[in-house]
């Protein structure tokens, strides 16, 4: 199992990780950058795939994240604005290189509540496990199975 980590600085956190997926680096893409792609890793979402689009993922209960895209470089570069209800903004970066097994994907959620970063760390943890099996075609994982499995490993980083 492939771990992030968690940095702290004076006010906020950031969260770092890299994966590689073994699958081409433009079915990477589309599961970051096409609605119903992130519908089936991450939530409920509509994003307007350019610079500047508006960015909206509905986690259901009132959980609502909008953004607006700030970096947007095919297929290599996706960078958005991630403010998540009762929460500060803050910014959310993927980076993607082809590699001879496929995709290395590079995750870093900077701006983080310090005290939310255990919760995040382990979220994107099994989202991205989500994910991997989608581009993969594997089994899928159980989102709060994975995320109550991994989240202690992220508690007090």
């Amino acid at each position: 199992m492939s771990y992030g980590t968690v940095s702290h600085f004076e006010n906020s956190a950031t969260v770092r990780f890299e994966r590689q997926l073994a699958a081409p680096i433009d079915d990477v893409w589309a599961a970051l950058t096409d609605a119903d792609e992130l519908a089936g890793w991450l939530a409920p979402c509509t994003f307007d795939a350019r610079l500047g689009g508006a960015v909206r993922i509905d986690f259901g209960e009132g959980a609502q994240v909008d953004g607006e895209v700030t970096i947007y470089d095919p297929p290599h570069r996706l960078e958005y604005t991630w403010t998540f209800t009762n929460e500060p903004d803050s910014i959310l970066l993927f980076e993607l290189e082809v590699v001879d097994t496929g995709t290395r994907l590079a995750l870093e959620h900077r701006l983080l509540p310090s005290e939310q970063a255990t919760g995040y760390g382990a979220g994107w943890h099994a989202h991205l496990d989500m994910l991997s099996a989608q581009v993969t075609g594997t089994e899928p994982v159980d989102w709060d199975e994975r995320f109550n499995e991994v989240l202690g490993s992220y508690a007090g980083a």
